[in-house]
């Protein structure tokens, strides 16, 4: 989390309101601008959870296989009576 600002909801994108410059035409850059960085580092933010999680999660697999190779060749020898 941004130490700046909360993290982003999509109901807080959907909901963002820009007011009007001060010509009373169009939006006013400035806080448009302002937003978008906020989304731009929301996003970079994502993208480093999903890609920890990746890791995490092929770690978590990687052990998970060992340790299923480990016990599948010592239950092996169980059920065909061998001692080991």
């Amino acid at each position: 989390m941004s130490a700046v600002y909360p993290r982003l909801t999509s109901t807080d994108i959907r909901s963002v309101r820009f007011g009007r410059g001060p010509w009373r035409r169009g939006l006013d850059p400035d806080e448009v601008y302002r937003f978008l960085d906020r989304l731009a580092d929301e996003m970079d933010l994502l993208r480093r959870d999903v890609r920890v999680a990746r890791d995490d999660a092929d770690r978590v697999k990687a052990a998970l296989r060992s340790w299923q190779t480990r016990n599948a060749r010592i239950t092996d020898g169980r059920w065909r009576g061998d001692r080991r």
